[in-house]
């Protein structure tokens, strides 16, 4: 993948903590995708998004005030994103 690319899936991947004082990032796919191919990587992630799935269904389920079901729910949806971004990439590569 290019370094556009790349930078592009990490962007749906990090983001500001609400306080907005710390970056966070979900994961760092740059390091990911230099040792694993593409599709290792959208399994990892997708398998992240499965658990973070099987989380947010616990708190909602225990209480459906927890501040950590918005967190869940932007974190499965960035994930998401990669996914769909890596995606993307790798269909626009076998088109050219």
């Amino acid at each position: 993948m290019t370094k556009r690319a790349i930078n592009d899936v990490q962007s749906f991947l990090t983001f500001m903590e609400t306080d907005g004082n710390r970056v966070y990032q979900i994961v760092n796919v740059e390091l990911l995708l230099r040792r694993h191919p593409p599709e290792a990587v959208i399994s990892f992630l997708q398998e992240l998004h499965k658990d973070y799935g099987k989380t947010l269904s616990k708190l909602i389920q225990e209480d459906k005030t927890n501040s950590m079901i918005n967190e869940l729910v932007a974190k499965r949806f960035r994930l998401k994103m990669a996914i769909n971004t890596i995606r993307n990439y790798e269909k626009d590569m076998e088109a050219a």
